[in-house]
């Protein structure tokens, strides 16, 4: 058997919606409904008269309890040459203790500045050069040619060898290289990715779905949260019962409020299968009405309600 909630009167929205407003800027009421003159009373001003459209439409809450824990486990090491330590970006969190999740912006693993730490370089042993047996004297530092020479009164020719310091390796036999590998720094490296230190923090979030598709929903759903006792709406323990009774509890439907129930259904599976997420409530079920008005003065707004008839909330664009 399904349990019918009754809608709230709309001359009952209207009033309440007089009052919450004439309290907040009793002068806009008086410019937007007054008449120049006349002493202005709040009586005057009523829902004949001014709500030119309504629409009836549905909400559904839910609230959740998640855990914000840790960066997913791993980590990984990078190691570079100098010059592109220095134009690298890294993050330090010494002395800031552990993060609230929620607050971090960017990734969960980031170079940490104090794993930076330097690495002898392998290929040229520290030393910023290579030493290889120079190609052009092969090693012997000397290079070795033939000179012509002409012998006494004949002219005998003979060839004669002449020995001088190889030019390319100073002499030494062998040849330095820039460390291609360093490029001449001696050492390379090394800084570890390590996840963001957050801590685990447990809130509560409160879900709201409405086909009306208001822009107050984050703020109904923050005061659902708040005082949801002041509120009345229709429990289910499950979206199958809700789907199924949601047309004969509220009396009236529509598309909307037939995508909302599906949108809401598909948000509180997903809560149910993320580990870090726990579903703290019963799914609740509430009418809207949705009120089209206009003012004395041409400028039009919109009043919503949320609840019964005898427990409801109302906002408003005015």
């Amino acid at each position: 058997m399904s349990v019918k909630i009754k809608t709230p009167n709309l001359d009952s929205i209207f009033e309440k919606w007089k009052e919450t407003a004439a309290r907040k800027d009793r002068k806009k009421m008086e410019k937007q409904f007054g008449t120049k003159g006349s002493m202005f009373t709040l009586d005057a001003i009523s829902a004949a008269e001014y709500v030119k459209d309504t629409m009836k439409e549905a909400a559904i809450y839910f609230a959740i309890k998640k855990s914000l824990g840790p960066a997913a486990e791993g980590k990984d090491e990078k190691t570079v040459i100098a010059s592109k330590v220095a134009r690298g970006e890294y993050y330090s969190f010494k002395g800031s203790g552990q993060l609230v999740k929620d607050n971090w912006k960017g990734d969960e693993l980031v170079p940490t500045y104090e794993t930076i730490q330097s690495t002898t370089c392998k290929k040229c042993n520290g030393k910023g050069f290579t030493e290889d047996k120079c190609k052009t004297c092969n090693g012997s530092g000397k290079i070795q040619e033939d000179v012509l020479v002409y012998v006494g009164e004949e002219q005998k020719k003979e060839k004669k060898t002449f020995t001088y310091p190889c030019g390319a390796c100073y002499g030494t036999g062998n040849r330095t290289e820039h460390c291609k590998e360093c490029e001449g720094h001696k050492n390379l490296y090394k800084y570890q990715v390590l996840p963001v230190p957050f801590k685990t923090v447990v809130t509560g979030v409160p879900v709201l779905h409405s086909s009306a598709q208001t822009k107050y929903e984050k703020e109904m759903g923050d005061d659902l949260h708040k005082m949801l006792e002041e509120v009345e709406g229709i429990k289910f323990s499950d979206f199958k019962t809700l789907d199924s009774k949601a047309e004969a509890s509220l009396g009236y439907w529509n598309k909307n409020i037939k995508k909302t129930i599906s949108s809401a259904g598909s948000d509180y599976k997903t809560y149910e299968k993320d580990k870090d997420s726990q579903i703290t409530t019963q799914i609740y079920l509430f009418p809207m009405i949705q009120m089209f008005c206009e003012t004395k003065k041409g400028g039009k707004f919109e009043i919503y309600s949320i609840g019964s008839d005898t427990k409801f909330m109302i906002y408003s664009n005015f």
